[in-house]
């Protein structure tokens, strides 16, 4: 009869658990401050950015607001409701971007309603148009 000299250890090794547990934690308290700072929002210079000295009507839609919010495309007044389906329209004939030109008065719900709308209608970026400083002087 063969005599066994081992015996079966059947315990986890908690030593190995614990440093992985330990690895990770450290892994996120190093990343949630860099996730955190990813959604600060700088406002643009106006000094700053591209400047557009002409923007063809065949591929850009220029949505205007007034300091009272009043939407208008090439000069037609729109409602709020239906820039979604403008915007839908205007990808369908060839448009690829599309800008917002706002009065410094309209409040932010206001302009980001119709961001919204926009986007709804289809387009993905939406630039908004300021004036340069060099034509504010």
């Amino acid at each position: 009869m063969i005599k066994r000299r081992y015996k079966q250890f059947s315990s986890i090794n908690v030593t190995n658990l614990v440093d992985v547990t330990f690895v990770l934690l450290v892994v996120f308290m190093l990343s949630s401050p860099v996730m955190q700072r990813s959604t600060d929002v700088t406002p643009p210079s106006t000094d700053q950015g591209e400047i557009i000295r002409r923007l063809d009507p065949g591929t850009s839609m220029v949505v205007e607001m007034d300091g009272l919010g009043n939407l208008s495309v090439a000069g037609q007044a729109v409602a709020p409701e239906d820039l979604a389906s403008l915007a839908e329209a205007a990808l369908v004939s060839g448009r690829t971007e599309a800008f917002l030109r706002a009065d410094g008065q309209v409040q932010y719900a206001t302009l980001a309603g119709a961001l919204t709308e926009l986007r709804r209608g289809g387009f993905e970026n939406v630039g908004l148009i300021q004036e340069s400083a060099s034509a504010i002087d």
